[in-house]
């Protein structure tokens, strides 16, 4: 679970779970799936952007109009998070100026000319693509994702960066740690499961909040656990060793939650939950705005 420096909010990757989602067939190493909608419009008509999300090795940034304004999500920075250059923060901003920005560089930078394409590469490391997504109001929409090599070119993604960038300073907040709004835990691990998660088990909705170094599991409405977690071994686990255990040597040697066995990273955007307990079995959850 380490290295993570990705993190979702207003539907970022929601292309890529959806394709995720779909792969049925038993996944090898280097095995890729691939996805061209040809009926994505590869020309944006509307200049009402409505919501839009961008994600890549740099920085995870998302904007959505709401009744109250337009609410703005960002971070990247250093894996490492006491070096200062983290950063995550969160705000409602009362002009929709960086919509109008990004709409530009998405019309300056012809990023429809590929609408509709996604690939995933089983079995390759973190940071090697991207993911953008965008709506208008006419229902015209941009989605690209790749695991495999960037869909976005450098210039593109370099105008992104800067728009989201510029409209936190006008905002007050700054692309470092000290010009965050949101709490950012030293341990990379802990930082990737602050949030909702939500996924299907057999038909049972299962839900796993986060909050610090706690997490409640509810499995369809009811609450199974409320408890303290650790990381071991890129597992999981409650933050309690089965009886007899001193010192654990695997993940095994933890209790294992009520709603569930454990949990672990599956890639940027997914969080697997494991059942353990009768008969294997497991389900994928994703982050839920």
């Amino acid at each position: 679970m380490n290295g993570d420096n990705s993190r979702k909010e207003f539907g970022a990757m929601d292309l890529a779970a959806v394709l995720n989602a779909s792969m049925n067939a038993p996944q090898g190493c280097g095995q890729k799936h691939e996805y061209y909608d040809s009926l994505a419009p590869k020309t944006i008509k509307s200049d009402e952007l409505m919501s839009f999300s961008f994600l890549n090795c740099v920085i995870t940034a998302s904007c959505k109009l709401e009744e109250d304004g337009l609410h703005v999500f960002a971070s990247g920075g250093s894996s490492n998070n006491r070096d200062g250059t983290s950063f995550k923060l969160k705000y409602c901003s009362c002009t929709n100026f960086l919509l109008e920005k990004l709409d530009r560089i998405i019309k300056q930078y012809d990023l429809a000319r590929n609408n509709g394409y996604s690939c995933h590469v089983d079995g390759l490391p973190q940071g090697c693509g991207d993911s953008i997504s965008a709506e208008y109001k006419s229902g015209e929409k941009l989605h690209m994702y790749s695991n495999q090599t960037p869909t976005v070119n450098f210039d593109a993604s370099d105008a992104i960066y800067q728009a989201f960038h510029e409209d936190a300073l006008k905002n007050g907040f700054d692309f470092n740690t000290s010009g965050s709004n949101v709490k950012i835990y030293d341990d990379a691990d802990v930082q990737y499961l602050q949030g909702k998660w939500k996924g299907t088990h057999f038909g049972s909705e299962m839900i796993a909040i986060f909050t610090g170094c706690t997490v409640k599991i509810f499995v369809d409405g009811k609450m199974t656990d409320n408890t303290e977690y650790c990381v071991f071994e890129g597992k999981v686990r409650t933050n309690k060793l089965k009886e007899g255990i001193v010192k654990a040597g695997s993940d095994h040697d933890y209790e294992e939650f009520e709603g569930c066995s454990c949990f672990a990273k599956k890639n940027d955007f997914t969080l697997t939950c494991y059942f353990m307990k009768g008969s294997y079995s497991t389900c994928d959850l994703y982050r839920d705005k």
